[in-house]
Formats: structure tokens, C-alpha cells, sequence
């Protein structure tokens, strides 16, 4: 058995270098309900699982301990990959499509998340058994129920294991830039489903299991629509900032999100009302008429909120001037390895672990990259102290060169609204108002 409860002095270094760039690699990390979750007693985080590895990450970041996670079992096929995992503290999880066969293997990965729940470790599993890049919550299976009543038969009831609903949003599932929001609703205590438990197992684990859906939903952009699912998120892209006026609410992530699920909730129920069906089919088109020119949605909606020029923009094309001799040196040391990890991750594109290739290539290669940079530069430079003031500037660099791209992409995308505007985002909020004094806000 697997000792995944303890903590290494080597996966403590990790987390903490992780950590450092993960919070560098968004924009804005906002993070609500931390005081959600319990200090000194077993918990199972549940949170919906939408990108991969990153979901990890960003689960990790927010939290004020270790996590260990059972993770997908064919990723444990290659030995050395496999003791990789495991010392990061992951755990196979087997599946059917593993072979039915291969689903007694998951007792020992049982007894081993028994083992951390009774050391008050933490543990995630996500609930909805795999993961997809579509902003909605798929089906909950049981594995994570089966679980927690495991690990509380073991605890007797001196402690109750809490399972914790978890959602996460972000700005865009494979570019860095962009926003994360990350969630903690009201633990779930398997104290209140413990004597239905004992009278009749299946019943209590449907229950539990429907609870969990009910706290996760709020957490998270949920769209439920299949005939609309893209029309729904762009208009609650393009509606957004008008939303947050309408429902009188300050201006941050958490607030723009809660504003995008207003207006999902809203066009979800417009879809089934016959008095906006002309509404719905003009929003579909000129939805998909403003898709089509605009490949990252979240973020050209965000920016044609901003119209003319302004002083603001005029600020970040200074900067932009100005900067150019950093942007340069900093292309220069980080640009050949950055480039590497994007083909990379664009090799996983459609896989749903292009982001995870990009951050995790990154954070393996450029160290190595700048080691290798380092004693080239020590050839010229042998002052130990210029040595390591330029090893020190690498990581500087580039986390400089990724800001940097992010305000020449802004910058760009406010001139491109300038010089050719889009009536689509007018005629958008229009209908998207018109929808609203039909339904009301509710």
C-alpha cells in the first residue's frame, strides 16, 4: 500500500514552484468560499472537470494543504510514468473501458484513499468521471459516494468525511491570460446520509449524488442546452457587462460569471417559451455571424465593451513602444523554449489537454533552458554575481514576455474594433434584452 498521506520534501519544493507560476500564468485568480473548507478533518473535493490537469493545478493553488487525486488508471501504463504520479501523490482510478477485469484493482486505490481520509488529508475525485472542454456539468457517477462511505466505515463516528462542491470557470480552457475563478460551496457532511446508508445503500448514493449536483451548479457556468450551447455562452459573453448593470452588482470575475449564468438561466428558459421563438433564431444567427470572426469568444466580447479611443488604450500602446528593447531580450532567452510548448500543446489540441501540455512543458523545459543559457552566459560573464543576477532575470523574463503578449493581443483587438465595426454585438444585447422583458430576471 501506497503511503500517499505523507508529504515528501521533494513534492513540497514542486508544490510550491508550481504554484509560483500557475498563479502567474492568468491574468486574475479570484477564489471564493475558502472558508468552506473544514481544517483538520477528511475532505473530498468535487469539482467539475473540464481541463485536464489544470483543474489540478488550479485546485492545488487554492488549497491550504496537499490534495491527492485519484486520476484516470491508462496513464499508469508506463512504469516510469507511473511512479511519477504516484509520487505526486496521484492514484489510479479504473474504469470499464479499462476492462472489467481491471476494476478490482481499484481496492487497493480504495484502501489508499481510506488511508489519507483517516490521516485528515485531503482527496479529489471528480464526480463527473472524465472530463470535457464544454462549460456544463455532465452526469455524476458514484465512485466518489463509494468513497467517502469507504473511508467513514473505516472513521466509525468520531469524524465525518466532507465532501466539498467545487467550480471551476475560466476566461479560455488553452490560452494563459486569461481569468480562473475558483468556488467552494457548503460542505456536504456523510453524517446526514449515514443511517440511509446503512437501510439501503443504492438509495442513499443517488441522494447524495443529487445534492452534489444542486451545490456544484451554482459554482459554475452550467449550460444545458444542446441546440444552443454556443449561441447561449457567446450572448452571455457579449451581454455580460450590461448584465452586471442590470443586476446592480460591482465588476469582477466572480460577479461577471454570476452575470453569464443570469443570462444563461434566462435564454434556457426563453428556449422553451413559444413567445421568444423569433428571439432565438435571430440570436442564433447573428451569434454564429460574430463566431465566425472571432476565434477566442470570451475575450473579443470582453474587449468591444470598450469603444473608441480612449486613455486607456493609448497607455498600453506607450507601454508597448517602450518596452520593446525587454520584449526583445526577453524573446531572445524564453522565445525558442515558450515556442517548443505551444507546438506541443497544439499537437493536444482536441484532446483536452492542450493547456496542460503548454503549462506542464513549460514548467519543465524552461528551467533546463535556462540552465543551459546560464553557463553559456558564465563563459562570458564569470563574475559569479552577474551569473546569478542573469539566471535570476530568466523567469522574469519570461513572465514579462507572456504580459506582454497579453496587452499586444488587447491592443490589437481594441484597433481591429475601431477600424472594422461589428453589428452583431448591438443586435445581440438587443434581443438578449428584449428576451429579458419577456421572461424578467427572475
Amino acid at each position: 500500500m501506497s503511503q500517499f498521506y505523507k508529504t515528501s520534501f521533494v513534492y513540497s519544493c514542486l508544490r510550491v514552484y508550481t504554484n509560483f507560476i500557475f498563479k502567474r500564468w492568468f491574468n486574475k485568480i479570484e477564489i471564493n468560499g475558502e472558508y468552506n473548507i473544514p481544517e483538520g478533518e477528511p475532505v473530498i473535493f468535487a469539482p467539475n472537470h473540464q481541463n485536464a490537469f489544470i483543474d489540478a493545478m488550479a485546485l492545488l493553488s487554492s488549497s491550504p494543504q496537499p490534495i491527492v487525486f485519484w486520476v484516470r488508471a491508462d496513464l499508469f501504463s508506463n512504469k516510469i510514468i507511473g511512479f511519477i504520479l504516484r509520487s505526486l501523490k496521484m492514484m489510479p482510478a479504473y474504469r470499464m473501458r479499462n476492462g472489467f477485469s481491471n476494476l478490482k484493482k481499484n481496492e487497493e486505490s480504495m484502501c489508499d484513499s481510506d488511508e489519507v481520509l483517516a490521516h485528515k488529508q485531503f482527496l479529489c475525485l471528480m464526480p463527473e468521471g472524465g472530463q470535457e472542454e464544454y462549460r456544463s456539468l455532465r452526469p455524476l457517477v458514484k465512485g466518489i459516494f463509494r468513497s467517502a462511505f469507504s473511508a467513514q466505515e473505516k472513521l466509525g463516528e468520531n469524524e465525518w468525511v466532507k465532501i466539498i462542491p467545487t467550480g471551476i470557470d475560466y476566461g479560455h480552457y488553452d490560452k494563459s491570460g486569461r481569468h480562473l475563478v475558483m468556488n467552494f460551496g457548503k460542505p456536504i457532511s456523510i453524517k446526514d446520509y449515514k443511517q440511509l446508508h446503512d437501510e439501503n445503500a443504492p438509495v442513499a448514493l443517488n441522494s447524495i449524488r443529487e445534492e452534489l449536483r444542486k451545490r456544484i451548479e451554482p459554482l459554475m457556468l452550467n449550460i444545458t442546452s444542446k441546440d444552443h450551447y454556443n449561441t447561449f455562452y457567446t450572448a452571455a459573453n457579449i451581454y455580460n457587462y450590461p448584465m452586471l448593470q442590470v443586476m446592480n452588482i460591482s465588476e469582477n470575475e466572480t460577479n461577471r460569471l454570476a452575470a453569464r449564468q443570469k443570462i444563461v438561466q434566462i435564454l434556457e428558459q426563453a428556449e422553451n417559451d413559444e413567445r421568444c421563438t423569433k428571439q432565438i433564431e435571430k440570436l442564433d444567427i447573428y451569434c454564429k455571424a460574430w463566431e465566425a470572426k472571432h476565434n477566442d469568444v470570451s475575450f473579443s466580447a470582453r474587449v468591444q465593451e470598450f469603444e473608441g479611443f480612449d486613455t486607456d488604450l493609448l497607455i498600453k500602446i506607450l507601454y508597448l513602444i517602450v518596452t520593446i528593447p525587454l520584449e526583445l531580450y526577453s524573446l531572445v532567452l524564453n522565445g525558442l523554449g515558450y515556442g517548443l510548448c505551444k507546438l506541443l500543446g497544439k499537437k493536444a489540441r482536441g484532446t483536452g489537454f492542450e493547456s496542460s501540455v503548454k503549462f506542464g512543458g513549460a514548467a519543465i523545459l524552461m528551467p533546463i533552458i535556462y540552465i543551459i543559457e546560464t553557463l553559456i552566459a558564465n563563459m562570458y560573464f564569470p563574475d559569479i554575481k552577474t551569473t546569478i543576477a542573469f539566471f535570476f532575470s530568466l523567469p522574469i523574463s519570461f513572465f514579462f514576455m507572456l504580459r506582454y503578449s497579453w496587452k499586444f493581443q488587447y491592443v490589437k483587438e481594441r484597433i481591429r474594433n475601431m477600424i472594422k465595426k461589428d453589428e452583431e454585438p448591438r443586435r445581440i444585447s438587443s434581443l438578449v434584452q428584449e428576451i429579458i422583458s419577456i421572461i424578467g430576471l427572475n
